[in-house]
């Protein structure tokens, strides 16, 4: 087993299987991430599990891109019951999951019979990306959930404490202890954690790593946290607006591109210490925000927390310390600067494919610095509290404001074909194209509420 998450195995399949013997595993799971971001996965005795590193398992074609989060089969996808992919363990990602006693997990990729990645799987493709790049990029995610309580047939929040207050810490200082110490088996390392704004809402922020690592990583702190919870007779929610009484939860990306060891965001003679290359990143993200939004908040909900005044961003802006922005430059401690100086993501949420989502970030991100994309100037202020015509005038427009309007401009944005191809892009706009039509079709309580009996 690797102790630091990340740390590449020497050992082979046949060793690991062994040492998880040893360890009184039973079954491991081989994980994946399909494109609705539903985890899904196939179990194994651990007997069997080194013949999976070697020949992986079948898995139906459908399942990565065509199957929704209701697992509703999307008619108009190109997959059908006919067609089968075979799905590897990453021997690297293989962990132990202490609130399921006797299983261990990995995390899987998906491979045609011919060793040819499968299209829709993003998760080699990101590997492509990053392989491509003479950065070495950081990146850390700090998601936010809420946790709730069973009370008859309703969920109720678990705690009502007020933002950062102690009474918060107190009621969750049992499941802390248990997720700190099953991302510590885990090799996962939290770098902060508080009580969110919401009653029982709650923020984690990981340690950085590379993309892939902090996407793996993150995957693995979802299943920690959804299953520890259940072991409590909790419930662990990651969607972005639970109710309209209830703050929305969001998935902070702080991002930091490095090369020999310098943070090449930084430079010590801008006075919000960016370097070109970060105003050129920031360039980047904000001229694709549009369809990036697609990937980074890809359900009908996630529009409901990206409203203006709800500290979550509804501009294309980017601001020093504006937590109203759609990047923000984070205050770096003081001596530190260059250590720590890197840029957050406010326009994400838990339901993104993270694969998809911070391969796009990144691939527009990098392709401002090639292009010397110059960004709009800082944000200093609240965008909400100006007119239309002041925010006009400095280019900080408001971005789509539903799914439909974030998929056609995904549909439009001929980049993110060039990076993830023709397939992958088509497969999930129709993926999402079937959620929003599902909702937009669903007729509410709120319309038979208002509408029923004075029409």
């Amino acid at each position: 087993m690797c102790p630091v998450f990340g740390m590449k195995s020497l050992k082979e399949p046949k060793e690991v299987v062994e040492g998880l013997k040893k360890k009184g595993i039973k079954y491991v799971r081989t994980l994946y991430i399909d494109l609705d971001s539903i985890i899904r996965g196939r179990v194994s005795p651990i007997e069997a599990f080194e013949e999976d590193v070697k020949h992986g398992l079948t898995l139906a074609e459908v399942m990565q891109s065509a199957f929704t989060l209701t697992d509703v089969l999307v008619p108009t996808s190109i997959y059908d019951p006919v067609g089968e992919v075979r799905l590897f363990p990453d021997i690297n990602t293989v962990r132990i999951t202490i609130w399921a006693p006797g299983h261990a997990m990995a995390i899987g990729e998906q491979y045609r019979a011919d060793g040819r990645p499968f299209e829709v799987d993003p998760r080699p493709k990101l590997k492509e990306i990053l392989s491509k790049t003479k950065y070495n990029i950081l990146v850390g995610y700090e998601p936010e959930f809420y946790l709730f309580k069973r009370v008859g047939e309703k969920l109720e929040t678990f705690d009502k404490h007020l933002c950062f207050a102690t009474t918060g810490m107190n009621a969750f200082a049992e499941f802390l202890s248990k997720l700190e110490e099953a991302l510590n088996a885990m090799g996962i390392e939290i770098a902060h954690y508080y009580p969110e704004y919401g009653p029982s809402q709650h923020e984690i922020s990981l340690k950085p790593y590379d993309p892939l690592t902090a996407s793996d990583a993150l995957i693995m702190t979802r299943e920690a946290v959804r299953g520890i919870a259940q072991s409590m007779n909790l419930v662990a929610s990651f969607m972005p607006k639970p109710s309209e009484t209830l703050p929305g939860s969001g998935l902070h990306i702080h991002i930091s591109l490095w090369r020999d060891g310098v943070n090449i965001f930084y430079s010590d003679t801008d006075k919000y210490y960016l370097s070109d290359e970060a105003y050129w990143f920031v360039g980047g993200v904000l001229k694709h925000i549009d369809a990036l939004l697609a990937f980074t908040a890809p359900t009908v909900n996630s529009y409901k927390r990206l409203l203006p005044r709800r500290w979550a961003s509804a501009y294309a802006c980017w601001g020093p310390e504006n937590r109203e922005a759609a990047i923000r430059v984070p205050l770096p401690p003081k001596g530190k600067e260059a250590e720590a100086l890197n840029l957050e993501i406010k326009f994400a949420d838990n339901t993104l494919q993270p694969y998809l989502a911070i391969g796009s970030i990144i691939a527009a991100g990098l392709k401002g610095i090639e292009q010397k994309i110059e960004p709009t100037e800082p944000c200093l202020v609240d965008p909400a509290v100006l007119s239309d015509e002041e925010r006009e005038k400095r280019g900080w427009r408001r971005y789509p404001e539903n799914l439909l309007d974030s998929l056609r401009a995904l549909q439009r944005d001929s980049f993110f074909r060039e990076v993830w191809g023709d397939t992958l892009v088509n497969e999930y706009v129709k993926l999402k194209m079937h959620q929003w039509y599902s909702y937009h079709n669903h007729v509410s309580d709120w319309e038979r509420e208002k509408l029923l009996e004075i029409f």
